[in-house]
C-alpha cells in the first residue's frame, strides 16, 4: 500500500479515482507547519539568529487545525511502505512537502512528485519520475517567510503609533500604486473641449476641426493632439447646425486597407485575472482564483499559478486536430507563445484545458463553466490563424461646414482565432462590404435621433482609478508579487481597510494615505551620498522578488540574500525610528488631546511651552503626557459619553444617575476613560439580558426545523412553555435560542453552547 498526499480534498477525490485501491490519497489541507504564531512561546519574535553561511532555524509551529490532520495522516501511514508528496508544484508547495517529509519520514520513505494537470497519465508519469524535495525551492520559501516576518512584525509595530494595522513587503508598495493614482486624479487639471459627431448608414462620423500644425489646434494637458476636438465653440456649432439642417453627407475620399488581429498566448495567472475581471464586472481576482482552483482540483485545467505561456506539444497537437475537424485546415495556425518576460519563473505550463478536445465539460456549475470557456477559447485561439479585416477610411463633407468629417467601416474577411471566442462575444463584427455606395461623390443619409447628430461640450477626465484586475496588471508590470500572491495581496488591502472597493473602483482610505504618504517614506535613507534606499519602493520590492526567484534556480545563495536583506532592513528601520522621534505620532497627539480636553487654551499652551504640538519632538511630548497622567486618569472622551447615553436609552428601568452609581460616581463630569470603559461593559451586559423580540434569522430557522420534524408551531413552542412564535423572546436569555437548540437536537444535530448538567 502506498500513500499520496495532496493539498485539497477535492483534488484527492479526483486522483483516488485514477489510482485505485493500491493507494491511499489523502489531503493535508495546505500548510501544516509555519513560523510560530498564536500561543507559541516564540510567536512574537520577528526573526531568529543564524550564522553567516546558514539560514535561521526557527521552531516550526502547527498551522490552524493542521495538527489533527497530520496525526490522522501519521496513523494511516503506519500501513504504507512509501509516501508520495504531491503538493502544489510551486515554492509554497515545495515547502509543505518538506515539512511533511520531516514529519512523516520516520514512518515511511517520502518521495516528491510534481504534476501540472490532474489526469491519470500526468499522475502516473509523476509517480514514475519521483525525486527528492527540492531544497533550493524550500530555501526560497524560507527566505520569503523570514523577509515578510521581519518587515511585517517590525514595521507593523512601528506603524501602530499612527493607529495603522500593518505594513508589508509587498502589500505596502501595492497600496502605493492605489494612493499615487488617487493623487494623480486630485492634481489633474481638466482641459475643456467641444466635439460633434453623427451616424450615417450605421457609420460614426466625427467632425475634424484642425490639422496637427494649426496654431489653434486642440491639445490636452499633456500636449496630446486630437483632431476631433476643438476649443472653438462657434466652429463646433457650425458643424452641428450643418448636420442638423442637411439630410446627407457626401463622400470625398475613400482609402481601402487591410489589417489583421493576432491571437494571444495561453493564460498566465495575471492574464487570467485581468481577462476575467475585464470581461465580467463582478469577477474579482479572489473569485477568479477560487473558481480556477475548483477547475484544477477537478482535473479540468492545468495548474493555475504560473507566469509561463508555454504549453506541451501533445496538447497543441490535440487542439489543432480539433480546430482542423471543427473549422477546417485554414484555421490552424503555427501557434503563439508570447514574449519571454525577464522576471517570469517559467516553472510550469500556461493555464490550459487538460483535455483540449472538450470544449464544454459536463457537470460544471455556472461560474466554472464560464471560466473554463474563457480558458479553452484562449488556448484554442493561440493555435489558430490571425483574423483578417478590410477597412474603408472615409472622408466626407456636409454643406455649411468648412471642415471635413471622418469615419471608418470595417468587415472581417477571415475569422481566424476569433471563432474560438464566438460563444463568449456578444457583439458580432461586420462580415461583408457595406451594402450602400461609399465611392467618392456618393451621398449617405444622416440618421436623425436623440444621439445623431450630437453636440458635445465636455472636458478631459482624470486617469481612471484602479480596479482589482487592473491593479494585478500594475503589480505584474512593476515586478511586485508573484502568481500565488496577486489576489491575496489585494484582498489584504481591502480587509485591513487601507483601500475601499466602491462599485469596482479602488479608493484609498485615510488610513491607506497615512500608511503610504507619512509612514512608509520614513524607511528611506541616502546611500553613497546620492542613491536613495527606500524599503517600500516598487523597484526594491521587485529586486527582492527576483532574488527569491534566483534562489529557486540556484543562481543565488539563500543565506547571502537573507543576510543582505537583514542588513538593509536594520539600517532603514533605525533611520525610521530616528525620524519618528522628531515629531509626535498620531497616538501621542490623540493621547495629549484626551488628557487636555477639559483644559483652557492657556493651560494647554503652558504644557507645550508656547509652541504648536507639531513643533515638539516625540520624546518631549512623551514627557508631557507622563506629567499629565500624574494628575489622574484622563476624562472620558465625547465618543464614550455619547455611547453610554445611547446604551442607557435602550435599557428599561435605568437612568443616568443609577447608571453612574454602577461605577461609583455621581455626575458625568467625573467619568474617566477607564470608568467609562467599565460602565459600557456593564450596560452592554444588561442590554443583552433584556428580553427582546425574536429575530428574523431565528424565526426562519425555527420554521425550517418544525417542517423537518413535521410538528406544528404550537407543539414546538410548548417545549419552552410558550404557545406561539409571537410569545418567544430573543436575546441572550430569551427562550427562542433554547427552543432552537432543542429542535436542532431532535433533527440529529448537536446543540451548541449547552452547559453541563442541562441534559435531562
Amino acid at each position: 500500500m502506498k500513500m499520496l498526499i495532496v493539498e485539497s480534498k477535492a483534488k484527492s477525490k479526483t486522483i483516488q479515482k485514477y489510482l485505485g485501491k493500491n493507494y491511499l490519497v489523502r489531503a493535508c489541507m495546505g500548510h501544516v507547519q509555519d513560523l510560530p504564531s498564536g500561543n507559541h512561546k516564540e510567536s512574537n519574535k520577528a526573526m531568529w539568529a543564524s550564522n553567516e553561511g546558514s539560514l535561521p532555524n526557527p521552531p516550526w509551529d502547527w498551522t490552524e487545525r493542521s495538527e489533527k490532520v497530520v496525526m490522522s495522516l501519521k496513523k494511516e501511514a503506519k500501513d504504507v511502505d512509501e509516501i508520495f508528496l504531491a503538493t502544489d508544484p510551486d515554492r509554497e508547495g515545495e515547502f509543505i512537502a518538506w515539512r511533511l517529509s520531516e514529519i512523516l519520514g520516520e514512518i515511511a520513505p517520502c518521495k516528491r512528485i510534481v504534476f501540472h494537470e490532474i489526469t491519470k497519465t500526468a499522475i502516473e508519469d509523476a509517480i514514475s519520475n519521483s525525486s527528492e524535495v527540492d531544497i533550493q525551492l524550500v530555501d526560497a520559501a524560507k527566505v520569503r517567510r523570514f523577509m515578510d516576518r521581519l518587515v511585517g512584525f517590525r514595521s507593523s509595530k512601528f506603524a501602530r503609533s499612527w493607529r495603522l494595522n500593518s505594513m508589508g513587503r509587498v502589500q505596502t508598495p501595492t497600496l502605493g500604486f492605489v494612493v499615487e493614482r488617487e493623487l494623480e486624479r486630485e492634481s489633474f487639471v481638466p482641459t475643456p473641449f467641444f466635439s460633434v459627431n453623427t451616424i450615417a448608414q450605421g457609420i460614426n462620423f466625427n467632425a475634424k476641426f484642425h490639422a496637427k500644425d494649426d496654431v489653434d489646434a486642440w491639445r490636452d494637458q499633456d500636449d496630446k493632439f486630437d483632431s476631433n476636438r476643438t476649443n472653438d465653440e462657434k466652429l463646433a456649432k457650425e458643424a452641428f447646425d450643418s448636420l442638423t439642417n442637411e439630410s446627407s453627407i457626401t463622400i470625398t475620399a475613400n482609402k481601402n486597407s487591410n489589417y489583421s488581429r493576432n491571437p494571444s498566448p495561453p493564460f498566465t495567472t495575471d492574464a487570467l485575472l485581468q481577462a476575467a475581471g475585464g470581461r465580467w464586472s463582478n469577477w474579482t481576482p479572489k473569485k477568479t482564483m477560487r473558481v480556477a482552483s475548483e477547475l484544477y482540483n477537478s482535473g479540468h485545467i492545468t495548474y493555475i499559478r504560473t507566469d509561463s505561456t508555454r504549453t506541451n506539444s501533445s496538447s497543441r497537437d490535440i487542439i489543432k486536430n480539433f480546430i482542423n475537424e471543427k473549422w477546417g485546415p485554414e484555421f490552424v495556425g503555427t501557434g503563439v507563445l508570447g514574449k519571454k518576460v525577464s522576471n517570469a519563473q517559467d516553472a510550469h505550463e500556461a493555464i490550459r484545458p487538460t483535455r483540449p478536445e472538450v470544449q464544454s465539460p459536463e457537470g460544471l456549475g455556472k461560474d466554472e463553466s464560464q471560466l473554463y470557456g474563457l480558458i479553452w477559447s484562449r488556448f484554442a485561439g493561440s493555435q489558430m490563424t490571425k483574423s483578417e479585416y478590410q477597412r474603408y477610411s472615409l472622408t466626407a463633407e456636409v454643406d455649411g461646414f468648412s471642415k471635413t468629417l471622418s469615419g471608418t467601416y470595417s468587415w472581417r474577411t477571415h475569422a481566424g482565432w476569433e471563432l474560438a471566442f464566438e460563444k463568449l462575444e456578444r457583439n458580432k463584427p461586420n462580415t461583408s462590404e457595406p451594402s450602400f455606395d461609399v465611392n467618392v461623390g456618393s451621398k449617405i443619409d444622416i440618421e436623425k435621433s436623440d444621439d445623431s447628430p450630437r453636440f458635445i461640450q465636455d472636458e478631459t477626465k482624470p486617469p481612471r482609478r484602479f480596479r482589482q484586475h487592473t491593479l494585478v496588471s500594475e503589480m505584474k508590470d512593476r515586478g511586485i508579487g508573484r502568481p500565488s500572491t496577486y489576489a491575496t495581496t489585494i484582498d489584504k488591502l481591502i480587509i485591513r481597510k487601507y483601500v475601499n472597493d466602491e462599485s469596482g473602483s479602488l479608493i484609498p482610505t485615510e488610513k491607506g494615505r497615512i500608511c503610504w504618504l507619512e509612514v512608509a517614506p520614513m524607511y528611506t535613507q541616502e546611500e553613497d551620498g546620492s542613491n536613495v534606499a527606500y524599503l517600500f519602493s516598487a523597484d526594491f520590492t521587485a529586486e527582492m522578488e527576483e532574488r527569491l526567484d534566483a534562489i529557486e534556480v540556484g543562481e543565488r545563495d539563500a543565506p547571502s540574500v537573507w543576510n543582505g536583506f537583514t542588513d538593509h532592513f536594520r539600517s532603514l528601520h533605525a533611520a525610521a525610528l530616528e525620524l519618528k522621534r522628531q515629531t509626535p505620532t498620531t497616538n501621542q497627539i490623540m493621547k495629549f488631546n484626551q488628557l487636555t480636553q477639559k483644559m483652557s487654551e492657556d493651560e494647554i499652551s503652558d504644557y507645550l511651552g508656547g509652541r504648536e504640538i507639531n513643533q515638539i519632538t516625540g520624546p518631549e511630548i512623551s514627557d508631557i503626557i507622563k506629567q499629565l497622567l500624574e494628575l489622574g486618569p484622563p476624562p472620558a472622551t465625547e465618543k464614550q459619553c455619547n455611547y453610554v447615553m445611547s446604551l442607557i436609552d435602550g435599557i428599561e428601568g435605568i437612568d443616568i444617575d443609577s447608571a453612574l452609581l454602577l461605577v461609583e460616581i455621581q455626575d458625568l463630569d467625573s467619568l474617566t476613560m477607564d470608568k467609562a470603559s467599565t460602565l459600557i461593559g456593564i450596560l452592554k451586559e444588561k442590554m443583552s439580558e433584556q428580553p427582546r423580540p425574536i429575530s428574523e434569522p431565528q424565526l426562519k430557522l425555527l420554521i425550517k426545523k418544525i417542517e423537518q420534524l413535521e410538528i406544528s408551531e404550537e407543539e414546538a413552542c410548548k417545549l419552552v412553555g410558550s404557545n406561539s412564535f409571537d410569545e418567544l423572546s430573543g436575546g441572550k436569555n430569551g427562550n427562542a435560542s433554547e427552543l432552537i437548540g432543542i429542535l436542532i437536537e431532535k433533527t440529529g444535530g448537536k446543540r451548541r453552547g449547552r452547559r453541563k448538567g442541562n441534559r435531562k
